[in-house]
């Protein structure tokens, strides 16, 4: 509506107190910034004296820093351009989404390398501040109503067919930010393997993926690793799925402080490298990684050095899967683990080290499961959202969010999905407007598929 567009209307799967998708239940954004003026003006009025403290000495975050980091964690099958395109973009939306009502806070009991301030609110609040802005400013949303599928008519234009009284519906100009195929286990199985279609979603059950299916049957171009998704290491605890409110009991579920301990699958083998990098960069994959040991579960365990000295989230601590235990041996007892194989390993890691990682009881071993967030398969698109079908822009058809392929391969850096999102969702929403206008001669008309 910013660009002109006059009748802008959401589709929400989702009943109104669901509403928000996967982004209600995150908090945190990755973008360049440089001096603490910046930061500053981001955050809440009582956190602003706080700045210097808050960046604990950091005095920016580059554009080049941040290319490597993706590139260095997504792996090969990337739309570099794309990702070049979101990070050039991502300080000057940061700052158009502060001018719109959007504030940060500090992160509370940040891991290292952690973006240091998060949402006010976390995406909980992001998106209720969204939905009313969009409100006030005119847009209709229409709740419980499922996009099923859409078709080009003959003039151009977009007819919607979906659950609910909205449908049929028609639009000069669309925009899918409906996410992935991650809440859908038929299409889980098939594309990233049987193995995936009873595992937990971190997300929301609502991304069935049928505007993603509609898309690629209408010719849009695929991109991304189709195979793969983000997925993040989590307590056993949790549910087969998470709805927008819970965000609080999401993030206490989180287990990423691996890096200050060992993981190990039940043969009491590690299977993955816990110092290999900073948690918000390597979660990803851990998690993955999870889902392919037997029983399809972990465990992190840490000595009392850690416990101790106050270093493990609250959840850690709090979670009652876990076991405290005065040795490594009583743990993989009482867990069901192989103690003679944990042993072993745990000695040959402290061959191949100066500082040992476990050596100071009692210990704290805490289970974890793996939590599939959302799917890495996607549409091709332009760097202005525009969805390419035989390589060239889809006339009207724009796409933001993870619906978006070609932005990961392997994994995933804590922060990049919610702002690639913000800087495609702006450029879909202004490209929306501007092919309304010109469609319709200034009555425009534009459809937005979400949840």
């Amino acid at each position: 509506m910013q660009a002109g567009a006059t009748a802008v209307g959401v589709f929400e799967a989702a009943p109104k107190e669901l509403r928000g998708g996967n982004s209600s239940l995150t908090r945190t954004m990755r973008f360049s910034w440089q001096g603490s003026p910046f930061i500053a003006g981001l955050l809440r009025q009582a956190d602003k004296e706080r700045v210097e403290e808050i960046l604990a000495g950091r005095s920016g975050y580059t554009d080049e820093q941040y290319l490597e980091d993706w590139l260095r964690v997504s792996g090969d099958q990337v739309d570099v351009a794309l990702i070049e395109s979101i990070i050039r973009r991502s300080t000057d939306t940061i700052a158009w989404m502060r001018d719109f009502g959007q504030r940060w806070a500090p992160r509370p009991t940040p891991l290292p390398g952690d973006v240091p301030i998060v949402l006010d609110g976390g995406g909980q609040s992001l998106q209720d501040r969204n939905f009313d802005r969009f409100e006030r400013l005119g847009g209709a949303v229409s709740y419980d109503s499922a996009v099923t599928g859409f078709e080009r008519t003959a003039d151009g234009r977009y007819l919607l067919h979906g659950s609910g009284p909205a449908f049929p519906a028609i639009a000069d100009a669309l925009v899918l930010a409906s996410a992935g195929f991650e809440a859908n286990d038929r299409l889980r199985e098939r594309h990233l393997g049987e193995a995936w279609r009873d595992v937990k979603l971190r997300g929301v059950p609502f991304n069935e993926g049928a505007p993603l299916t509609a898309a690629v049957g209408l010719g849009a171009d695929t991109a991304g690793n189709w195979e793969k998704c983000h997925t993040t290491p989590q307590g056993i605890e949790l549910p087969d799925h998470m709805l927008p409110g819970q965000m609080h009991k999401s993030h206490g579920l989180a287990r990423y402080a691996y890096p200050l301990g060992v993981v190990v699958n039940r043969e009491g083998r590690r299977f993955f490298d816990e110092s290999g990098g900073y948690s918000n960069l390597t979660y990803v994959t851990l998690g993955q990684k999870i889902q392919e040991q037997p029983g399809r579960t972990a465990f992190q365990i840490f000595d009392d050095k850690v416990v101790s000295a106050g270093s493990l989230p609250k959840g850690y601590v709090g979670d009652p899967a876990s076991v405290t235990v005065s040795s490594l041996e009583e743990g993989a007892r009482r867990l069901g683990i192989d103690a003679a194989n944990l042993t072993a390993e745990i000695e040959r890691l402290h061959a191949d080290q100066d500082e040992k990682r476990l050596d100071t009881p009692p210990y704290l071993f805490v289970p974890v499961v793996c939590g599939l967030t959302f799917t890495y398969g996607g549409l091709s698109v332009t760097p202005d959202a525009e969805v390419r079908g035989g390589g060239e822009p889809i006339s009207g058809l724009y796409a933001a969010g993870v619906i978006v392929g070609g932005l990961y391969d392997q994994g995933y850096p804590g922060g990049t999905g919610l702002m690639a999102g913000a800087v495609l969702g702006r450029a879909a929403g202004t490209s929306a407007a501007r092919h309304a206008i010109r469609a319709r001669e200034g009555e425009a008309r534009v459809g937005t598929v979400a949840g």
